[in-house]
């Protein structure tokens, strides 16, 4: 394994930021790379094969701890001799220690978002400078691996997000073995994110989203880590066997069903995630929060599994509270490509 500082960003009150990697590759004939003296390799020696990048936002606790779990195993696997040989696999952990130590979601110094930065620029604000420094080391690998967390605050299906539109085209993620893919038709929006920057650098580019985000979760986290060596296992970058997994239901984005309340109140979630529900079903409640009644009822429109739900105590009117995986998935939705200069593409 060979451990290095990417970059570092001066701090006005506190040491400097400074942002890590683990790389992991054997060589043909058996050198390691970051090891001492002949038994150590050098970077320019390996194919940049696939890199993990977690921690791009500061309250993304459980990706950066995925992150590090997969260090562990993939240091374990460098030991056992089951990585192939030339193929480089790069781990970023956290990206944005200094909002993480400062418990802030964006970047404590203007409150702006490091995943709407890139590609980046070397010359610009704080932000845009992280964001080129990261890309200019995360570019060129085959396959990148993000693990981010959506703009809503709420519970989601562990899943892979790929997107459509220009670029290097991605299979479905279906080697993941995770149960749901979701393809995203990409908006101006998402432009400045490092997903769709990988794709027009020719990266396989694939997003994994999981339960928690500012909390970890153990279960949630070991399902990724195995997700991850089912697809480095799948494209040939280890030689280790991968049980478990699932056949993958892809959907596209646009065709979740979103249930929305109608009034504000206290947020009483009776379905759960991944439940299956059927049309008419009761799966919240919205509650006065001074007389206890029960302001509303929602109920679901359709039949489907339960792919995301509301996490917050307080809701107001139109907060989305519910996304279902419909039973009936729209095959022509897949093939979608959009007009990615189109907002609401």
């Amino acid at each position: 394994m060979r451990e290095e500082t990417l970059f570092s960003i001066a701090m006005p009150y506190r040491q400097d930021m400074k942002v890590k990697s683990f790389s992991f590759g054997v060589t043909s004939d058996g050198r390691t790379l970051g090891a001492d003296g002949d038994a150590g390799a050098r970077v320019d020696e390996f194919e940049n094969a696939a890199c993990f990048v977690a921690g791009v936002r500061g309250n993304e606790i459980q990706q950066t701890y995925i992150c590090a779990r997969i260090v562990r195993k993939l240091r374990k696997l460098e030991t056992e001799g089951v990585l192939t040989p030339g193929q480089r696999i790069m781990v970023v952990p956290c990206v944005n220690p200094a909002s993480m130590n400062n418990r802030k979601r964006f970047w404590v110094g203007d409150n702006t978002d490091v995943n709407r930065m890139m590609p980046g620029y070397d010359l610009g604000e704080t932000t845009q400078r992280i964001a080129g420094a990261l890309f200019e080391h995360v570019k060129g690998f085959r396959y990148g691996i993000h693990f981010s967390s959506f703009y809503l605050e709420g519970d989601f299906m562990d899943h892979v997000r790929v997107m459509s539109g220009p670029g290097i085209q991605t299979d479905n993620g279906a080697d993941f073995g995770l149960a749901y893919v979701s393809r995203h038709v990409p908006g101006s929006f998402d432009t400045t994110t490092l997903h769709y920057n990988w794709r027009l650098w020719d990266t396989e580019a694939y997003t994994l989203y999981t339960k928690e985000t500012d909390l970890v979760d153990e279960e949630s986290a070991a399902s990724m880590v195995r997700a991850c060596l089912r697809f480095l296992d799948a494209r040939g970058l280890i030689d280790r066997p991968c049980h478990g997994g699932m056949r993958a239901t892809v959907f596209a984005e646009r065709g979740l069903t979103p249930v929305s309340v109608s009034c504000g109140g206290v947020f009483r979630r009776i379905a759960q995630l991944g439940d299956t529900v059927s049309a008419g079903q009761l799966l919240a409640e919205v509650i006065d929060p001074l007389r206890g009644e029960v302001l509303e009822e929602v109920r679901a429109p359709q039949g489907g599994v339960v792919f995301f739900v509301c996490r917050t105590p307080l809701v107001n009117e139109q907060t989305l509270a519910f996304q279902l995986v419909p039973r009936r998935i729209r095959q022509e939705q897949l093939l979608e490509r959009g007009n990615f200069l189109d907002p609401e593409a």
